[in-house]
């Protein structure tokens, strides 16, 4: 036998048959006591046991019946009109020979026991077994991992747009300050010039690194894996100046590329086949991409596939290669 069980049973029905056996003692009491002043005492205690003896029995078949699922109209019917004439009884009894708030007592204890009674034979009546419930429990577990990898993925995707519209802020910024010192510098220069003429214009000294020296020094710098891997939404440095063309350089050792295969991913996409040295559209330049993201296992970042990309001989001003690229992995990203 299982002690455990057994106790944990008997706590579960401890508090509706303590109620139940109050409030039936208390019924015998108070209706014999209202019937002894109309018969003999033996005769009014009788009636009163019996009347507690039909109510326990109508009880007793209403939770067997709760248990089993079964319909008990008849036991159900008693239970209630017996609780409702137990309530009356035990009221008035309160008042007539007590107090209002005994006779309040009085009257809320078989409704109390009524009420424990039924809790008890529900839960009893809804149990599963510990299997049923090790299934619905990896149900629930399983529902809400995918949920926490849902959201997971939505904040991921609205941290990156996020951060791609905060550099790209950051970029306009910038280049609006430069294009202000430069405005300043040009009429600082011509308020000079205009106040203090020379004969002679010396000749222009030309910059110590122009903006192709740092476009390539950057270009060797990420592509040597220093910096950390650029994401392909995070904006590139561009010179302060128009941003140059980017030509392909040659002979960097990179692994010799399927151009029979971009042949046939500009079939699929319906455009001309890309020509290294030749101006693309944007479609071009989107298949381009793709073809040299996918020429490799896992798929190309954005730095090596733009490492590639000028060493295919192909070329296009960094801010636009860089945009297609993430237009290209926000499209990746939609397809289910």
């Amino acid at each position: 036998m299982d002690w455990k069980k057994a106790a944990h049973r008997a706590v579960h029905w401890s508090l509706p048959a303590g109620l139940t056996g109050l409030s039936l003692g208390w019924t015998v009491y108070a209706v014999g006591q209202i019937l002894a002043h109309q018969a003999p005492e033996p005769l009014a205690y009788t009636v009163a046991g019996i009347y507690d003896a039909v109510w326990l029995y109508a009880l007793a078949m209403e939770t067997a019946h709760r248990r089993q699922g079964s319909k008990a109209t008849l036991p159900t019917a008693l239970g209630w009109l017996f609780l409702v004439t137990s309530v009356g009884v035990l009221f008035t009894h309160g008042l007539l020979y007590a107090t209002a708030v005994v006779a309040v007592i009085g009257a809320v204890v078989p409704a109390a026991a009524k009420a424990t009674l039924i809790m008890a034979v529900e839960r009893e009546a809804t149990r599963i077994s510990p299997a049923a419930q090790a299934q619905i429990d990896a149900v629930r577990s399983a529902t809400r991992d995918q949920v926490a990898i849902g959201r997971a993925v939505t904040r991921a995707k609205t941290d990156r747009q996020t951060t791609a519209a905060v550099l790209e802020r950051e970029e306009h910024k910038a280049r609006g300050k430069a294009q202000k010192v430069r405005h300043e510098a040009a009429e600082k220069l011509t308020k000079l010039t205009a106040d203090h003429p020379v004969d002679e214009t010396p000749q222009e000294i030309p910059a110590l690194f122009s903006d192709e020296d740092l476009a390539r020094v950057l270009g060797q710098w990420s592509d040597g894996g220093v910096s950390p891997a650029v994401s392909p939404v995070s904006p590139q440095v561009s010179p302060v100046s128009p941003v140059p063309e980017l030509t392909a350089p040659q002979g960097e050792g990179h692994t010799p590329l399927d151009w029979p295969g971009l042949a046939q991913v500009a079939a699929v996409a319906g455009v001309d086949t890309p020509e290294p040295g030749e101006p693309l559209s944007e479609e071009q330049l989107t298949v381009v991409l793709r073809w040299l993201r996918h020429s490799d296992n896992p798929p190309l970042s954005y730095r090596k596939a733009l490492a590639a990309y000028r060493a295919a001989g192909f070329s296009a001003k960094e801010e636009r290669v860089r945009k297609a690229y993430a237009a290209l992995i926000d499209a990746e990203d939609a397809q289910p």
